[in-house]
């Protein structure tokens, strides 16, 4: 008893911390929250910081300078959990099973006519490993973006991440779920109304990790599709190709390329986008 109280005085604890991150500060129409896994083979506390810088072309050509911060709780299943759940073959899972994590970032920019503009997002996920292979997840998410005419933006769903490739160096994810969408847009005033809308979709991605000899260099690469179930021609996808170099024990270089489509922006939006951005990530 006296294990769950803490478990959930953890949890309550980072559920405070997404809400005062998130609306006090994300990023693209997409979010990737792949390259923000950090794997919790120890128990308690850890996560990042971020510096980064990008250059955009696609709906404006700006310069951007941002920040983000990275938390996680990782806490292992109960005893007889970890018995009932061994696979057949006995190959029990490493580590904790159980793992929430807050992402928040924020971003500004002066755009080509010089007017300051900001987005900004907080993500919070759990997840339970149910096995080896399979693991479930529930998320929520908060995100404002000026660049796109996006006033804000809420969802929450749920879903299941397969283990497709665990070998030593290389690593293949497969995710698949479902998610409820509600938006607000910022649009002029003489366009007619349909500011607001709600909307449910599948989401899906695949993943792919590489890790060199020494573990110095990390590749992920990470494709999203994101389909309205009753409107299938209504569809977001994503690829992002991160490259990360360790510097030192807790410091690493990260480049990344995104590239964002949206089958049916707002009214003047452009449908894809393309960020390169750099990053210093400090890890504790």
């Amino acid at each position: 008893m006296e294990r769950f109280r803490g478990y959930g005085a953890a949890v309550r604890a980072l559920a405070a911390l997404a809400l005062v991150a998130a609306f006090a500060a994300p990023a693209a129409p997409q979010v990737n929250t792949e390259k923000m896994r950090v794997g919790a083979n120890e128990p308690g506390w850890g996560g990042t910081f971020d510096l980064n810088a990008s250059l955009q072309q696609g709906n404006t050509e700006r310069e951007i300078l941002g920040g983000g911060v990275r938390l996680q709780y990782a806490w292992p299943r109960l005893e007889a959990d970890t018995a009932a759940e061994a696979e057949p073959d006995g190959d029990e899972t490493q580590g904790p099973a159980n793992v929430i994590f807050l992402v928040s970032n924020y971003s500004f920019s002066r755009a080509n006519d010089n007017r300051y503009v900001n987005n900004a997002q907080g993500h919070l996920r759990f997840i339970r490993q149910h096995s080896p292979r399979i693991s479930f997840e529930v998320f929520g998410q908060y995100q404002f973006n000026e660049f796109i005419r996006l006033e804000d933006r809420f969802l929450a769903g749920g879903g299941g991440r397969f283990a497709l490739v665990q070998a030593e160096r290389t690593e293949v994810f497969a995710g698949i779920g479902y998610m409820l969408e509600q938006e607000t847009l910022d649009l002029p005033a003489a366009l007619p109304a349909g500011t607001s809308s709600e909307h449910h979709r599948s989401t899906n991605y695949l993943t792919v990790r590489f890790n060199s000899e020494d573990e110095r260099l990390r590749l992920v690469q990470t494709l999203y599709a994101q389909p309205r179930f009753d409107r299938l021609q209504d569809f977001r996808l994503l690829s992002e190709t991160s490259f990360e170099i360790q510097l030192f024990r807790q410091l690493a270089l990260a480049i990344s390329l995104n590239v964002a489509h949206d089958s049916e922006p707002p009214t003047g939006i452009k449908k894809t986008d393309v960020v390169l951005s750099n990053s210093l990530r400090y890890s504790f």
